[in-house]
Parts: structure tokens; C-alpha cells; sequence
């Protein structure tokens, strides 16, 4: 402390340094902090990809996706194994628990698929296994954009991307679209017949003429030579001059049997942009860097790389995240900006120029320092960074306010600035220090929200306690040192101006609302209780929906296009261009329009798992114009535009989704229906889909078996394939080779070494028109002899399958469908009460996922980070104050804030999402900061000796500026974001509306609430350790004694007491695991839902006062006892004229001379037993008279300072006369036998 005063006295250096530092360090900090959009989250997560071309779902599924989950079953910690198996591609997803190591269970699972790829086909392709991150979304994807030819577009975009790769900010490029180069030997079937071969025969003859062996080393006398057979085909046209076989005295080629051909794949995926068909490369950052200089460096390249493009091939950026992080930068710049400016105005209005001035200092001091340490701390420069230091632009000064405030204060009293300063900071140091522990309090418990959204949104509580903590060393550190150089007193007409000058009027308007208040205590309190069970209705009545996130207004739209499975893709492509065409008509707002048909271009905004092509699917993405520099038509009015339109283009299912945000999903609405067999899942599916389509509000309903091509199925007989001796592995492979192609090997153009193709042989195009190619098949026996397919096989037709899912080995059919008019959680609740009633078969079970369940995890993590908080904070105020009444008194301002936040949601019409939710466990911490304030000042003015209706006025008047500039400034620095930002929007608004109708009820209600929990402290304190002094008493000591059975009362009380709370917590531990299983595993119902996320604290308190109604049963019986036989008042006695005054710390009685009717001394002369009227005093002397108690508890005090026996002896028969004379003074008639 002496070290501080001699800093602020004589050090103005020091003083500069503490300015400067901050300022320099955290600039530094804020140059070399990464910047990015979101944060890089690496969820433990990883995806299984087997690509099996050809393959149907069910041989994908049993040949593919069951060695592999078999494989992966035996792994550890893994919370969940799904997996899809739709035509030609089986995906596993193995998800771990979220606390394993994410690199360690990559190659965990990479080693169990390594070990099961011996169990998969040979013709399937090889597994590749990746991790799920945010990182891996593209931060830019660019379209190669003209009218050449496909092929060559490919190469050009490929030689692009390789350049790309060079950049050392770029980790990997990927070229999707376009026509891949493959070389094609179409066979001829008849002509095979024909010369007695099969297409394996052709498969092998090509395989062994097409090889590049090593020849070893020849030795010369002089020197040793490598030796090479080069055997290698160098141009496509020289495999037609492979031999297949002698026929009599002619060689048979594979020319005369096939035509090679010089293609591209059979897969044919085509895009466009703007109806211009492009090749498009999305390009992924590494870890680490800078988003907004990699941006650039990638733009700055293609700019190079487009001077050496041929005529009329240019490129187009279709999606950049650099553009929105940099109008998120600008976004939050301009909010923090504003919201430092309105602080100032504020503060200006408040304070003055000179303090508002000082005090506004704090904010960038704490933001500068807020960004060193987020540096040490790792942490990048993100969305969630970046909105959780808008978040705390009020909350920073608020800290700086009430100390300058306070220092200002003990100034204007006439101390010098020094002392002024010293005493200010220190009487205010705690209630600062408590007031921010209880925000950190409040924000810190998110981290224990769990998964990806845990882990994505535990940026910002990590942030806020970081600029908290900021904001507290400045005020409490800085802000005295700028003090004490520039402090000055303001004068008003020669006069230094008294606080008691500032808000004059606004104090009188608030002693009146005090004044009525504290005649009315009951009332407001039961008003307040009446508003908040009126905000819980809001919910419960849907007047307020609940959702996931935010409804926002994003700038891209994707229409999704699905023809059903096995369509050629030139459908496809015909179905794309009619919703082109529907777009550009009646979408003025559309900037830019890219189509990808037969594969799932990747996104630049969400994080894909691409399957590999799919001729039946299409994807039209449209950009509109920027929402925030132009006025433009919104998603939903958009979508009623276009809906009927493509409602009305047959044979395909299109889907409208705007982007959104938040963890990838596959659908709002989702029911899962397991079982094992698809027979019965097809039924039960049929029976949900027709219940679903009544509810209102679900559309574009869905499901696997939606769209499943007939399946033409070879059903081999094995009896009859054995007899002819033909191998069922040739039966298979060659019916593979005929349809989907057999590799043969990669193929090296002799004018560019570098490329590698593929090779393949199959049957041609002409001959797999129909069913009727299986007659063309033979596979060749054991014997050689060539055996026809229809020999030992039958044709049949039957239903296919679109997809077949599993989650957790076990099979499942989705439902999937779109929300309109109504929140898809209240869709998802009603279908879940009308399956209620449906009877499932045993073994089959349903579940939801989707809105529904996100929500209810979410809302769950939620309401435990809610309860933490409730804790932290009560037990820090508890620490502080020394008190359990007081808290409660101070909590009061919670149930207050919730009513303003549901006001403000229904007066803005937002909904009560997840956003939101996070706003009110915020505002937790930052409500009770003024009632902290406030109750301290009160406590103060209680120490001086003023009663607690005078303590608690004053202190209002005392405290009224700095809390309200507390508010105002908060809400200032964030109400330009909540206006600006649609995802922050409901969060601000919680916040402004909470804190705001909390500040102005908490001035009135908290005072009143104290008053009430200080009268209840005081009779409970009084039952149970006797009463306390707030002024020394005067007179002498006696005490009223403790009636007889009131001791073993207490012993019987505490007995029963831990009888009682025994049972309970045997009692309540199995109801308790029941309600955590219902509240994590199980989702709730809409109502139950929204009552409890709204008003959770309550509904603890309310628990927590049930329960201990019931547990402490014998405590309050034993104290309603004792309190009702006064055992424990204490008086202190004095003989005054008009008779005898009894004085207790809770009363002061006079019992009026004339009323004494009898007076005599017990028979050992300790006690004075007076009745006066029908009231019967019994006084035992106890204390000294000439000390007093204070505060000291009367009970303890007495036992440490009763006089002897003989001394009681002659004080009591002194105190007996005294009584005595002055009932005779009184003409009172005294009874012979006085008891001497």
C-alpha cells in the first residue's frame, strides 16, 4: 500500500509506463494474433470412405460396411458408430467420446481399416479415412469458367491448382467437375462369343502386355549396365494391336474384338456458372494462418495465372470467406466503435468531461491488454473472439466507473486527492473485485456445454473472463494512477459542488418509490412473482417458439436437386436447368447462379463428406445481392416466390434451403426407425411418413426408400454353377467387368509423363442397353469350356433401396423434413405425441433427431451451466457478505432480468433460441453486479449507526448514478451489433432488455427484498444464538431465562434433524439419476421444455425450498417453539418514573409502575419475578451493567462475562427493593411474603 501511495504521490513515470505498455504490447498482440472466420475445432470425429463402384446398396452394405464396422467395433471410447450405404460408396462415421485424443483415434481407426482390407473386395477401391474439422472447410472456392473442351477445361483447372499448392499459406487444393480423361475398351459381346472369350480373358491378355519390369544388370569388362524390358504402351491406339489368342493360323487382336477409345469417365458430372460450364478448385489454408492474407495472396496468384489462358477462359470466385470475415471485422469494428462512443456520451452526461474522459480510458487499455493475453493464451482471432469482446465493451467500464465514481466521491467531501483516492479504491475494492468474480461466474460454466457446439462456443466464455479480468487490473490499477494526475473538483459559482447536487430530481422521484415500496413490501413481491410466471407463460403458450439458432438472412440459397437413383445424368442435368431458368425469372435478387449435376460440389460455408458421383443428384447454388448494402427480398419471401414453381417439375425432388447456421445437419426434422429387417421398417416407415404429412408445417418429407430404382437381380444356383464347373468368383467378377468396368492400370501419356489415367475394359455402351445383355454373358468353367450366365441363373425384379443406414450396427430408416410456418422442434414434438400410440413389433424402436434433439442436449448443457453459475455466485456472496439473507436479497435481480428478456424477445418478435439462452446464463453475472453495489452500500451505512430503512434510501441515493451508468454503458456496447447482426440479435437482446428492466426494479425491489430477508435473518438468529445489539444498551443486565424443556427441545430437534435428512438423501438419490436420465438421454416435451430453460433458477429455488420445507421439519417445529416462549431476549433493566423499561436488541418495553401487581425474590435470591397485569417477568441477572455487547452475540457475551454468584445474589435483592419502592410510590398494596 505504501509502495502504491508512493507510485501515485511522486511517480509520473511509472504512472506513463502503466499507460504505454498495455497499449504497445497490445497492439503487438493484436498484429500476430491469426485471424479466421470460425475457430479450428478438431472434433474427434472420423469418416471411413470405400468407394465400390457399380455396387447396389445391399452388396455395398454386406460386402463393404459390415467387415468395416466389425473392424471398428472393438475400438475404444467411441461413443457411436453410424454408417450409410447408398449405390457404389459405403460411408462410416466412427464419432468418439469427446474428451479422446483426436490423433490417436485417427490412427486407431486407420489401422483397424488397414487390417480389414483383406475382408473387402478386390475391386473395391481403397479406403480413405479423414477427419472431421472446421478446418477443412474451403475458404474460397474458384470456377474455371469456358466454352472449350471439357477435358482440356479439366487439365487447365488441374495446372491451376498445382500452382496453388505451391502457395506455403495454402494446405491443399481439390479440383471437383468437369470430364475426367479415361481410357475405354469398349468389348463387342458377340464378337467375343464369337471367338470363344470372356472378358477376363481380354482383362488378363491386356494386364501382361502392358508392364515395365526391371531386367537386373549386365557386366561388361569395363563397366556394369541397367538393364529394362520396356513393354510399356505409350499411345492409346497401340492396345489395339494386343494379342488375345490364336485362332487356327490368324492371331486374334484386341481390335477385333473391341474399339479403344480415348474418353472420359462414364461418371459424367457437369457445372456450370452463370450457364457457362467451368471446373471448380476450392482451396483449404493451413492451421494457423491468416484467412485474410491467404485470401489475398490466392487472388493475387489466379491474377497471375489468368494472363496464360486461352481466349474466353477467365475464372470466377462462387464463394469466399475471406469477403464475409472482412465484413465481419467491420461489422464488429463499427459496433465496438459506436458502442465506445455512446459510453462516452454517456458517461459525459454522468460524470463530466474530465471523468468520463478517465473513465472511458479503460476500454481500449482492457481491450489491448485482453489481446496480449489471448495471444499467450493461444487463442485466434475469431467470430467467437471477436463477438465476445463487443459483448464486454459495456462491461469493461463498469469497473472503472465505480471507481472513479467512489474516488470522485471522497474527493468532493474535502479530502486531498491522495487520501480521497486511497479511501475510495479500498472501500470499493471488494464489492468490484465480488462483482466481477460473479460475471466470470456466470460465463465460465459454458464451457461445460459438451460436443462440437461446446467446444465451438467456449471461445466466448473464455474470452469474457479474460477482458473481465483485464478491466479489473486497469481499474483497480490504472485508472488511480491517471487519477491522481488529473482529478479536479468541479466548481459551480465559486462553490465546490456537493454530491448530493447531481440528479437531485431523479433521487427525490426515487425516495418516493422506495418510500411507497417499503409501505407495500408484500405487494412487490408478489408482483414480481406474478410477471415472472407471466414471462414463463409467453413460452408455454407459444407466443414466444422455441428453436435452435436464429433464423438468418444469409446471401446464398441452395436448391437440391434428387431425380430418382440410377436417372442418367442428362436428366439430371435437364431438371437443373429448368430451376435455372425458374431462378433467373423470378429471382431478381440473384448476383450469380453455379449448378453442379452428378456430384456435390464443395462448400465454402459447411463441411461436406462428398460420396463420389451421382447421376441422380444435383445442386443449384444462388447468390443474392449483400443484405447489408442492399434492401432485398428475405429467404422465406424468396421461397414462396419460386415453391410452386418447382413444385411443378416432374420426376424429381427439390429442396430449398437457405444457408444457416450452426453444426452441419442433416435436416430440421428427423425420425430414425430401427430394426433388422427392411420389410418391416418399409411398413412402419410408410405408416410415420402418412402421419407426418398431417401435421402442419412439416413439407418436403423424405425418406430411403424415397425414389429406389427396381433392383434386376442374378440369382446364381449354385448346384447347377458347381455341376458345370463354374467358379462363382468368375461369375461375379465378370458380371462386374461387363456392367461398372474392370481397372486395368494406370495409363502414362507418352507427351506427359507426369499424368496417370485410367484404363479400363468393359462391355460397350450399345450392349448394355437391357436385361437382355445378361444373355451375351459367359463365364468360362474349370474345363475351359465357355458356359452362357442363363445356364445356372435366374433373372428376377424387385424393389431397391435408395440408401441402407446403420447406427451402431443395427439397421435404420430416416425421415427427414422441412419446417414452414412453425418451428421444427414443435413439429417434432407433435408427431413424437402422436407415435406415442404406435405399436412397434418387438425389436423395432424410433427416436428423433434433428431441431428436436440439438435442442434438448443444448438446452440441457445449458441448464447445468445455469446451475453452476446459480451456485458460484451465491457461495461468493456469501463469502462476501457473510450472510445467507443477504444473497437472496441480491438474486432477487435474477427472475427480474428474465422478465425483461422475455419482454423484449416478444416486443422484437424473436424466438428463444440457443443464443438467447447463452444471453440469459450471461446475464446471470452481469444483474447482480448492481445489487452487489447497492447491498454493500447499505451494510456501510448500517455500520455508522443509521437503522436499515434510513441505510437502505441512502444507499439507493448513493449508488443511483454509478448504477445507472453501469447499465447504460452496457447496454450501449451492444445494442449497435444486436441492430447490425442477425445471429447476435437475440442474444443482445436478452441482454439489453434483462439488464435494463433489471436495474430499474432492482433500485426498488432488491432494497425491499432485503429488508424482508434481514427481518427473517434477525428472528431465526434470535431463536437460535440469541439476539444481537446494534447500539450499546444502557441500564442493567438481566436476561430473560430459558424456560424449562427449551434445552431438550433443541437436543430432540438436532436428532431428528439428522433422522430426517438421512431419509431424504436415501430417498432423493434414485429420483435424482432418474431426472438426470431424463434430462440428457430422453428429449422433453415442447412445454416442459421451454418452462424449465426459461425460468430453471426459479423452479431451484422453489425445489430447494420444497425439500427443505420437508427435510427440516423438526428445525422449524423447534423454532416455531422457542420462538413463541421468548427464550432467548435479552433485556437490559432500567428504572425510569413512569416504571420499569426493558430494553432488547428487537424491542424496548415499559411496563408501567401501576401495573406491578406482585414482585418477590426466588428463594436463592437470583431472580426477580414481577406480574404486571396478566404478564408475568422473570429476571435473572447475568452481565455487568457497566459492559455492553455490541454486536457480539448477546448469548456468547454473557457467558464470557457473568459475575459471581454472591454479586448476582446482591444485585438481584438491590434490584428487588428498587421494584419494590416503586410500587409503593405507586399506592400498590405488596404481599407479606415478598419471597426473602
Amino acid at each position: 500500500m505504501k509502495f502504491f501511495q508512493f507510485i501515485i504521490r511522486y511517480s509520473r513515470i511509472f504512472t506513463l509506463l502503466v499507460i504505454v505498455l498495455p497499449i504497445v504490447a497490445g497492439t503487438v498482440a493484436y498484429q500476430q494474433m491469426p485471424k479466421e472466420g470460425e475457430p479450428e475445432i478438431s472434433a474427434p470425429i472420423a469418416i471411413v470412405i470405400t468407394p465400390y463402384p457399380g455396387a447396389s446398396p445391399s452388396e455395398v452394405e454386406s460386402l463393404v460396411t459390415n467387415p468395416l464396422e466389425e473392424a471398428l467395433s472393438g475400438l475404444k471410447d467411441v461413443k457411436e458408430v453410424r454408417s450409410s450405404s447408398p449405390e457404389s460408396v459405403s460411408v462410416v462415421v466412427v464419432e468418439f467420446d469427446v474428451d479422446a485424443d483426436v490423433e490417436r483415434s485417427l490412427q486407431k481407426v486407420r489401422d483397424k481399416v488397414t487390417e480389414a482390407r483383406s475382408d473387402l473386395p478386390d475391386d473395391a477401391d481403397d479406403s480413405s479415412v479423414e477427419e472431421i474439422t472446421l478446418s477443412d472447410i474451403p475458404i474460397m472456392i474458384i470456377s474455371v469458367v469456358g466454352d472449350i473442351d471439357p477435358i482440356r477445361l479439366k487439365r487447365l483447372t488441374e495446372t491451376v491448382a498445382d500452382q496453388l499448392d505451391l502457395l506455403p499459406e495454402v494446405l491443399e487444393t481439390v479440383v471437383s467437375g468437369g470430364l475426367t480423361r479415361e481410357i475405354q475398351i469398349y468389348l463387342d459381346p458377340e464378337r467375343l462369343n464369337q471367338y470363344g472369350l470372356t472378358i477376363l480373358d481380354v482383362y488378363d491378355a491386356v494386364k501382361r502386355s502392358d508392364v515395365n519390369i526391371p531386367g537386373g544388370m549386365v557386366n561388361t569388362s569395363r563397366r556394369r549396365f541397367l538393364l529394362r524390358t520396356l513393354t510399356e504402351v505409350k499411345r492409346v491406339q497401340d492396345y489395339e494391336q494386343v494379342p488375345l489368342i490364336t485362332a487356327g493360323d490368324r492371331v486374334v487382336y484386341l481390335g477385333d474384338v473391341a474399339r479403344v477409345v480415348d474418353g472420359h469417365a462414364e461418371d459424367v458430372t457437369y457445372s456450370r456458372v452463370d450457364d457457362r460450364s467451368s471446373v471448380s478448385i476450392s482451396v483449404k489454408k493451413r492451421s494457423g494462418a491468416n484467412i485474410l492474407k491467404t485470401a489475398e495472396k490466392v487472388r493475387q496468384e489466379i491474377k497471375r495465372l489468368e494472363k496464360g489462358f486461352p481466349a474466353g477462359v477467365h475464372t470466377v470466385i462462387t464463394a469466399d470467406q475471406s469477403r464475409f470475415i472482412q465484413q465481419g471485422f467491420d461489422i464488429m469494428s463499427n459496433s465496438a466503435v459506436t458502442g465506445l462512443l455512446i459510453v462516452i456520451f454517456v458517461l459525459f452526461f454522468a460524470m463530466g468531461l474530465r471523468n468520463s474522459v478517465i473513465t472511458s480510458l479503460s476500454i481500449p487499455l482492457s481491450l489491448l491488454l485482453t489481446f496480449v493475453l489471448l495471444h499467450v493464451a493461444g487463442i485466434t482471432n475469431n467470430n467467437m473472439v471477436r463477438f465476445a469482446l463487443v459483448l464486454c465493451i459495456g462491461m469493461l467500464v463498469d469497473n472503472a466507473i465505480i471507481v472513479v465514481e467512489n474516488a470522485y466521491h471522497h474527493y468532493q467531501l474535502g479530502k486531498d486527492r491522495l487520501t480521497a483516492i486511497m479511501d475510495g479504491v479500498g472501500e470499493i475494492a471488494l464489492p468490484v473485485i465480488s462483482a466481477t468474480l460473479t460475471t466470470m461466474a456466470a460465463f465460465l460454466p459454458m464451457l461445460l456445454m459438451t460436443g462440437t457446439t461446446g467446444k465451438y462456443m467456449g471461445f466466448m466464455p473464455k474470452t469474457v473472463t479474460i477482458a473481465l479480468l483485464s478491466s479489473l487490473v486497469v481499474a483497480l490499477v490504472t485508472s488511480p494512477l491517471i487519477l491522481s494526475r488529473f482529478m479536479k473538483q468541479s466548481v459551480k459559482e465559486g462553490r465546490v459542488v456537493s454530491p448530493e447536487d447531481d440528479m437531485r430530481w431523479l433521487k427525490k422521484l426515487y425516495v418516493l418509490g422506495v418510500a411507497w415500496s417499503m409501505n407495500h413490501r408484500v405487494l412487490l413481491a408478489l408482483l414480481a412473482v406474478v410477471a415472472l410466471a407471466g414471462a414463463g407463460s409467453l413460452l408455454a403458450a407459444g407466443v414466444v417458439s422455441v428453436e435452435m439458432f436464429p433464423d438468418i438472412d444469409f446471401d446464398f440459397i441452395y436448391i437440391t436437386i434428387e431425380t430418382p437413383p440410377g436417372t442418367e445424368v442428362d436428366e439430371t442435368d435437364a431438371v437443373a436447368r429448368r430451376v435455372e431458368a425458374i431462378v433467373r425469372q423470378r429471382v431478381p435478387e440473384a448476383v450469380q447462379v453455379v449448378s453442379s449435376v452428378g456430384i456435390k460440389m464443395p462448400s465454402a460455408f459447411e463441411v461436406q463428406v462428398t460420396a463420389g458421383p451421382q447421376s441422380h443428384f444435383a445442386e443449384v447454388t444462388v447468390e443474392l445481392k449483400d443484405g447489408h448494402e442492399f434492401k432485398r427480398a428475405s429467404h422465406k419471401e424468396i421461397q414462396k416466390r419460386i415453391r410452386p414453381l418447382l413444385d411443378r417439375i416432374p420426376g424429381a425432388s427439390i429442396t430449398y434451403r437457405p444457408l444457416a447456421w450452426g453444426p452441419p445437419r442433416l435436416a430440421p426434422i428427423v425420425a430414425n426407425i430401427y430394426g433388422p429387417d427392411l420389410s418391416v421398417l418399409r411398413r412402419i416407415n410408410t405408416d410415420v411418413k402418412s402421419i407426418l404429412s398431417a401435421i402442419p408445417g412439416a413439407v418436403e418429407i423424405k425418406d430411403d426408400f424415397t425414389g429406389a430404382p427396381p433392383e434386376l437381380r442374378v440369382e446364381v444356383d449354385r448346384a447347377k454353377a458347381a455341376s458345370l464347373g463354374v467358379p462363382l468368383t468368375a461369375v461375379a467378377t465378370t458380371m462386374r467387368g461387363a456392367t461398372a468396368g474392370l481397372d486395368i492400370r494406370d495409363f502414362r501419356d507418352e507427351l506427359d509423363v507426369s499424368k496417370k489415367y485410367d484404363l479400363k475394359v468393359r462391355y460397350s455402351p450399345e450392349s448394355r442397353t437391357g436385361p437382355e445383355m445378361l444373355d451375351k454373358v459367359r463365364v468360362r468353367s474349370i474345363t475351359g469350356a465357355l458356359v452362357p450366365l442363363g445356364n445356372f441363373s435366374e433373372f428376377t425384379h424387385g424393389p431397391g433401396l435408395n440408401t441402407i443406414r446403420h447406427v451402431d450396427r443395427r439397421r435404420v430408416v430416416r425421415i427427414t423434413a422441412q419446417s414452414e410456418g412453425r418451428s421444427a422442434v414443435e413439429v417434432s414434438k407433435e408427431l413424437q405425441d402422436k407415435l406415442a400410440s404406435y405399436r412397434l413389433p418387438e425389436g423395432y424402436t424410433f427416436d428423433f433427431s434433428g431441431d428436436f434433439k440439438d435442442t434438448a442436449e443444448s438446452f440441457a448443457s445449458l441448464k447445468l451451466a445455469y446451475a453452476v453459475a446459480f451456485i458460484i455466485i451465491f457461495t461468493l456472496l456469501v463469502a462476501q457478505f457473510n450472510s445467507f439473507y443477504q444473497p437472496f436479497a441480491i438474486m432477487t435481480a435474477l427472475p427480474l432480468s428474465v422478465v425483461g428478456a422475455m419482454i423484449g424477445l416478444l416486443i422484437t418478435h424473436n424466438n428463444f433460441s440457443v443464443m438467447s439462452f447463452i444471453g440469459l446464463v450471461g446475464l446471470t453475472g452481469i444483474v447482480v453486479n448492481d445489487s452487489i453495489v447497492l447491498v454493500d452500500c447499505i451494510n456501510r451505512n448500517r455500520q455508522t449507526g443509521g437503522n436499515i430503512f434510513d441505510s437502505v434510501v441512502l444507499a439507493g441515493q448513493q449508488r443511483l448514478r454509478p448504477i445507472l451508468s453501469t447499465t447504460v454503458t452496457t447496454i450501449g456496447g451492444i445494442i449497435t451489433l444486436t441492430i447490425t447482426d442477425e445471429l447476435w440479435e437475440g442474444l443482445g437482446v436478452v441482454i439489453i432488455f434483462g439488464i435494463g428492466f433489471a436495474t430499474i426494479l432492482t433500485l426498488v425491489v432488491v432494497p425491499v427484498m432485503y429488508t424482508l430477508f434481514e427481518g427473517l435473518g434477525d428472528q431465526v438468529r434470535s431463536a437460535l444464538k440469541g439476539p444481537r445489539f446494534t447500539e450499546p444498551p444502557r441500564g442493567r443486565a438481566f436476561y430473560w431465562t430459558r424456560r424449562r424443556g427449551a434445552g431438550i427441545v433443541l437436543v430432540l430437534m438436532v436428532v431428528l434433524q439428522a433422522g430426517a435428512l438421512a431419509v431424504g438423501l436415501v430417498a432423493i438419490a434414485p429420483w435424482l439419476l432418474k431426472q438426470y436420465h431424463q434430462a440428457v438421454l430422453q428429449a422433453p416435451s415442447l412445454t416442459k421444455l421451454a418452462i424449465e430453460a426459461l425460468v430453471f433458477y426459479l423452479g431451484l429455488l422453489v425445489q430447494a425450498v420444497a425439500a427443505l420445507a420437508v427435510l427440516l421439519t423438526p428445525t422449524w417445529l423447534g423454532l416455531l417453539y422457542l420462538m413463541n416462549r421468548r427464550s432467548a431476549d435479552g433485556y437490559f433493566v432500567d428504572l425510569v418514573p413512569e416504571g420499569l423499561a426493558l430494553t432488547s436488541p428487537s424491542e424496548r418495553l415499559l411496563v408501567p409502575a401501576e401495573s406491578i401487581s406482585h414482585v418477590r425474590l426466588s428463594r436463592f435470591g437470583r431472580r426477580v419475578v414481577i406480574r404486571a397485569g396478566r404478564r408475568i417477568i422473570r429476571l435473572k441477572r447475568l452481565a455487568a451493567a457497566d459492559r455492553t455487547p455490541g454486536k457480539t452475540p448477546l448469548r456468547e457475551w454473557l457467558a464470557a462475562s457473568a459475575p459471581p454468584r454472591r454479586q448476582v445474589r446482591e444485585d438481584t435483592t438491590e434490584l428487588f427493593r428498587a421494584i419494590q419502592r416503586l410500587a409503593i410510590q405507586a399506592d400498590l398494596k405488596m404481599p407479606e411474603d415478598n419471597g426473602l
